[in-house]
């Protein structure tokens, strides 16, 4: 049987997708996506990939309705997972499969090969794959490194830069992302353009950019809390003009190093760097960036998911010991702590895992955990894969929560997240665009 089900999800996703007729969800308790209470006994009526109608249970389906029963269960909006990166396009079709017996309808990709995203993007968009709508950037853009990968362009002066971002835009990206090793000429370079083409700029803080800076650049987006060179807690450091001192070389040291095909040593990575960033931490300093990141609408991405793993993951590269790890960990405390601040102070958090396709189902719902825990309620850190998501993309009109004519991505849940966040896991049925997955479909997308 199971592999009767793995051969006709096969066929399936070489043709268009259709949507059932018309399907409703009966007495389902309803979270919506926006900040209003749930609502019980509700049911959700869903024709082609449109929400239809929101009412309550009593009223009668027409004949040739498609009934679930809902009574016990939870309705969520299709969740996005705001940080992924895209495979080469023949890779494609399980990854895609398993992202949406996950729960995730949408992916904001930050960074894949230019040819194969775009081919992506287009065959999820007409249904010749199933899997999730896809917000594209192509590849990141670099500075001056010698490393060869479809992933990165690496630019080198300013004009490469402008015309990089110009040829980005003709082939229709939704936002242009910058990495760690742009210098500052080729960061403000992009930027320029970006802001000419009418280019969102997002992305990670190059090293020798602080994380207050970017506001003049027009950066409206944060990954990872600024990335490997740690750009955020510097910027909340008394000490920071030093940090950037120490990064700068850092940054040269790994560019040379690159060249000469060599490992280089991070010190961020270092307890004698970090213990001295924790101990420079400025409340005063943080509290100015966060105000700074909400009044512009400079989103952050934080990637927990990602950050708890930074220290482990370079740990025989920059042969650190324990005492090292353990300085990891209490920075990784403090970048909880900040993400929570954040959002009591009104910056726009979004949910991502970072990595690739495979990887970034079950690594979104350990990321709304980690959320969670940073301080943002259930519902916020829901929000923060949903409506908040779509808000950021400038989509919210057409999706994001659940209400009448939006795109009827969902997700029926058997147990209340608003409990406990982790209940996003227990998943019975995905609606993509109005096709409705469930049960033995789901595991086998899942397992594909």
């Amino acid at each position: 049987m199971r592999s009767l089900l793995l051969l006709a999800l096969s066929a399936f996703s070489l043709l268009p997708l259709s949507a059932q007729s018309r399907i409703a969800i009966e007495n389902v308790t309803l979270i919506d996506g926006t900040d209003h209470a749930p609502r019980h006994g509700t049911t959700v009526v869903v024709e082609g990939a449109t929400i239809i109608a929101i009412t309550s249970s009593h009223k009668r389906q027409p004949q040739g309705t498609k009934i679930i029963d809902g009574t016990g269960k939870f309705l969520i909006p299709g969740l996005w997972n705001n940080d992924l990166h895209g495979p080469a396009f023949d890779q494609a079709k399980a990854p895609l499969l398993s992202l949406v017996s996950y729960g995730i309808t949408t992916v904001r990709d930050m960074g894949a090969p230019l040819d194969d995203i775009v081919r992506l993007r287009t065959a999820t968009a007409s249904g010749a794959l199933i899997g999730p709508r896809l917000f594209i950037a192509g590849p990141l853009l670099e500075g001056p490194v010698s490393i060869q990968m479809s992933l990165i362009v690496a630019l080198f002066d300013e004009k490469q830069a402008r015309d990089e971002v110009r040829t980005l835009k003709q082939r229709g990206v939704d936002y242009v992302e910058v990495d760690t090793s742009l210098t500052p000429e080729l960061y403000g370079a992009i930027a320029d353009e970006a802001r000419t083409q009418g280019l969102p700029l997002v992305g990670h803080i190059p090293a020798e950019i602080s994380a207050g800076s970017i506001v003049q650049a027009n950066q409206k987006n944060v990954e990872h809390l600024g990335g490997r060179f740690l750009n955020v807690l510097i910027s909340c450091s008394s000490d920071e003009e030093s940090f950037n001192m120490e990064t700068k070389r850092t940054y040269n040291e790994l560019l040379t190093a690159m060249k000469e095909k060599r490992q280089a040593s991070e010190p961020q990575f270092k307890a004698e760097f970090d213990d001295r960033l924790l101990s420079t931490f400025s409340e005063d300093k943080a509290q100015r960036l966060y105000r700074l990141y909400a009044a512009h609408g400079i989103a952050q991405t934080p990637t927990l998911y990602v950050l708890n793993t930074l220290w482990a993951s370079n740990k025989d590269g920059d042969k650190l010991n324990d005492r090292d790890l353990e300085s990891g960990k209490r920075i990784f405390a403090k970048d909880l702590e900040v993400v929570g601040e954040m959002k009591k102070a009104g910056v726009p958090i979004l949910a991502g895992t970072d990595g690739p396709y495979p990887q970034g189902g079950e690594a979104l719902h350990r990321e709304l955990e980690l959320l969670v825990q940073a301080g943002l309620t259930p519902l916020q850190a829901l929000q923060s894969a949903t409506r908040d998501a779509a808000q950021f993309m400038g989509v919210s009109k057409s999706m994001g929560t659940i209400e009448h004519g939006k795109i009827a991505d969902l997700v029926l849940l058997d147990a209340n997240p608003l409990e406990n966040i982790a209940n996003t896991r227990h998943i019975n049925a995905v609606f993509l665009r109005g096709t409705l997955f469930t049960g033995d479909e789901l595991s086998s997308m899942r397992s594909h």
